[in-house]
């Protein structure tokens, strides 16, 4: 279980030298071979196509035919018993039955008895990576991002136990959704102190930033302390969701998906958006559901924690040095990705001692 995990990319146990395959995991440990076998096994034939999605982060990702369908194949690398590809699927139950559009499930297998991976399996969902339409300026900007406000707002509306990632154990149990922590306090400072060291350890921060952002944080952490907790997709982005120019048809990669506070998932979009996609989504969210009196103090609060792990993250994967994800992650491109981030993170810790 993600039991002392923050954020799984960042906190898992798996040495930062083995995480940095992930960066050319299709041309260095390719499995094109065993999702042949996973798919023979499951539909008596082997596809006619199989093609890498070229995805960053630790899952691969297969587009597939077989017999004129289209699949998607998701699997971790085996390394890990990580098997929240069953929450996943659980969680895109509970969303779709809130309206939101998600992939078709077809099988989900993180038994490791027949394969040596965990796996998931479902239907292609139409359209593009609606990341692409974004960068080339076709996407209808205003349009899709008040969609994707209200489709967030439903999402929402779904009502969790407990914070943090969700209990699988409990899970296959019970077949309900509970959080692994108490509280989402308790939640928000996990790992945040193993983050920071590590930002001064590589002079991302200097002690004085630090301190002054775990001061500020200390002095507004009772905003915080909310009572229920919700659906948090937890990386809500364009490049998670698949449709067209000026439709969502689907939200994807749910393997980040907590039980947390709804302003959580607002303030991703702030981390990577200016205000000509953040207003609009604003504005989609609020026709759906209101925000909280605090909000502007709460959405610091996650700006800050979400782009420290973001930080970590980027240094230890190299992408600072990447010039794909400087163009996949920096909204501002007048700017290395490494300053970006940093703006970003001041940016709030400005607004929040403004507050």
């Amino acid at each position: 279980m993600r039991t002392n995990i923050y954020y799984w990319k960042c906190d898992n146990d798996i040495p930062i030298k083995e995480k940095l395959i992930y960066n050319k995991k299709y041309s260095v440990a390719p499995i094109e071979k065993l999702v042949k076998e996973i798919f023979y096994y499951h539909f008596g034939k082997k596809p006619d196509r199989i093609k890498p999605a070229d995805n960053m982060g630790n899952h691969y990702v297969y587009f597939v035919s077989l017999d004129n369908q289209q699949y998607v194949f998701r699997s971790d690398d085996g390394k890990l018993d990580d098997d929240y590809l069953e929450v996943e699927e659980i969680v895109m139950q509970f969303a779709k039955g809130a309206g939101i559009p998600v992939p078709e499930v077809l099988i989900t297998d993180t038994t490791r008895e027949k394969f040596s991976v965990n796996y998931q399996i479902s239907k292609r969902v139409k359209g593009q990576n609606m990341a692409k339409f974004f960068n080339e300026g076709k996407l209808q900007k205003d349009k899709i991002s008040q969609q994707l406000g209200m489709l967030v707002a439903k999402l929402h509306s779904i009502k969790t136990k407990g914070f943090g990632f969700f209990n699988t154990v409990r899970l296959k149990e019970t077949g309900k959704l509970i959080g692994l922590d108490k509280s989402n306090k308790q939640y928000f400072y996990k790992k945040l102190v193993d983050h920071i060291e590590f930002l001064i350890k590589v002079e991302f921060l200097n002690r004085k930033e630090a301190s002054e952002i775990m001061n500020l944080i200390e002095k507004y952490d009772k905003h915080l302390e909310i009572k229920q907790g919700v659906l948090v997709h937890k990386d809500i982005t364009f490049w998670n969701l698949v449709g067209t120019e000026d439709k969502i048809n689907a939200i994807v990669d749910w393997d980040d998906v907590i039980s947390g506070d709804p302003v959580d998932d607002i303030a991703i979009m702030r981390c990577f958006y200016k205000d000509d996609v953040f207003l609009p989504f604003l504005e989609g969210y609020r026709q759906v559901k209101s925000l909280p009196s605090d909000f502007h103090i709460r959405l610091n609060l996650y700006v800050i924690r979400n782009m420290i792990w973001k930080a970590v993250f980027r240094i230890y994967m190299g992408y600072m040095k990447m010039d794909s994800e400087n163009k996949r992650l920096n909204m501002d491109k007048t700017k290395t990705l490494w300053q970006f981030t940093r703006d970003q993170l001041f940016n709030a810790v400005k607004d929040l001692r403004n507050s």
